[in-house]
C-alpha cells in the first residue's frame, strides 16, 4: 500500500496510507462550496484541530473544535460545520481500521459490543499537552515525505489513539453529563467559542460575561466547573497551540510569534510554552528540524 496519495477533494488530503493507519491534512475556506457539508466520514478517526470551528454531528448538539480538545468520527457520521475563525477549518486527522478502534475501546468501554458500528461514543475531548505535541511532531515527519519506517508511524498512531481515549473516557465535559441541562452545556460552547473567536486579543470576564448573559462570577465558575479549567488557562493553551504552527512549520522569529499569538514578551511566551509542553519553543523548532533531515 502506497505511502502517500491525494484525495479527490482538494481541501481533504491523505498524507500517510500505510497498513492499518491514514493520516489527512483538512484545509476548508469558510467560502468554499463543501465548507458547512464535506460529506460523511470516511474513516474511522481522530482529528487535531488547528483552528476553531463549529461542528455538529448528527442528532448530537452542536460543540467546539478549537486546538485545546480532539475530535472523535465513526464511519459514515454525518455532521455539518460553522466557521469560528476566519481562516475556516484546518485539521489534521488520523484514521484507523475500524476493528482496532473497537479493540481499543473495549479496553475502556466493554458495553461497546453493542455498538460495533459505532466504536467513538464521544464526539470530543480535551487534548493533553504531550498528546498535542505529539501528534504535531507525527505531522510534520510525515508532511517532511522522508519517513523511513512506515511501521513506527502506523505504531505511533496506535499509541495516540489509546492516549486520546483515556482523555475521552476521563474529560470533565464527558463524564458530567451535560445532556440533561442543555441551557448549561449551550452557555459552555458559547464560551469555548468566544474564546476561540481571536485567542491572542485581551478580553474582560464582564465582557464575556455580558456575550452568554451572566455575571462575571457565575460564568467563572460554571466554566471552572463544567471543563476542569479556568478561562485564563483554556485561552493561554488556545494560543500556545495555536504557536506550534509557526515555532514548527516556519522560520519566523520567535519574538514575532510570541507577539502575534498574543504574549508581552519572548521570555513570557517561552515561560508559558515551556509549562505547557516540557521544551522550549527553541527546542521543538530544533528538534522538528532535526527530525525533517
Amino acid at each position: 500500500m502506497g505511502l502517500r496519495q491525494h484525495s479527490a477533494g482538494e481541501f481533504d488530503r491523505i498524507v500517510f496510507n500505510y497498513g492499518s493507519v491514514r493520516i489527512g491534512a483538512f484545509r476548508c475556506h469558510p467560502d468554499h462550496a463543501r465548507f458547512h457539508d464535506s460529506g460523511p466520514a470516511k474513516n474511522c478517526c481522530f482529528v487535531f484541530p488547528r483552528t476553531a470551528v463549529k461542528i455538529q454531528h448528527e442528532h448530537a448538539p452542536a460543540f467546539v473544535a478549537n486546538p485545546n480538545v480532539v475530535t472523535f468520527y465513526n464511519i459514515g457520521q454525518a455532521y455539518r460545520r460553522d466557521p469560528i475563525s476566519p481562516e475556516g477549518d484546518r485539521c489534521d486527522w488520523f484514521g484507523v481500521d475500524s476493528d482496532i478502534v473497537l479493540e481499543a475501546v473495549q479496553t475502556l468501554d466493554p458495553k461497546v459490543d453493542s455498538r460495533p458500528e459505532h466504536p467513538f461514543r464521544f464526539t470530543r475531548s480535551s487534548c493533553d499537552p504531550s498528546t498535542y505535541l505529539l501528534q504535531r511532531r507525527v505531522y510534520t515527519r510525515i508532511a517532511s515525505e522522508k519517513v523511513q519506517d512506515p511501521l513506527a508511524v502506523e505504531e505511533c498512531v496506535l499509541h495516540l489513539l489509546e492516549r486520546v481515549l483515556g482523555s475521552a473516557y476521563t474529560d470533565p465535559l464527558n463524564t458530567t453529563s451535560l445532556e440533561n441541562r442543555p441551557q448549561r452545556r449551550d452557555i459552555i460552547h458559547d464560551i469555548e467559542a468566544i474564546l476561540s473567536e481571536c485567542w491572542e486579543e485581551p478580553l474582560t470576564l464582564r465582557e464575556i460575561a455580558g456575550e452568554v448573559g451572566l455575571t462575571p462570577y457565575h460564568v467563572c465558575r460554571l466554566f471552572r466547573s463544567a471543563t476542569g479549567t479556568t478561562l485564563h488557562q483554556y485561552r493561554q493553551r488556545l494560543r500556545l497551540r495555536g504557536s506550534l504552527e509557526s515555532v514548527i512549520e516556519s522560520r519566523r522569529l520567535l519574538i514575532d510569534i510570541a507577539l502575534d499569538s498574543g504574549f508581552a514578551s519572548h521570555s513570557h511566551f517561552t515561560n508559558a510554552f515551556h509549562r505547557e509542553f516540557a521544551e522550549t519553543p527553541s527546542a521543538v523548532r530544533g528538534g522538528s528540524a532535526a527530525s525533517r533531515h
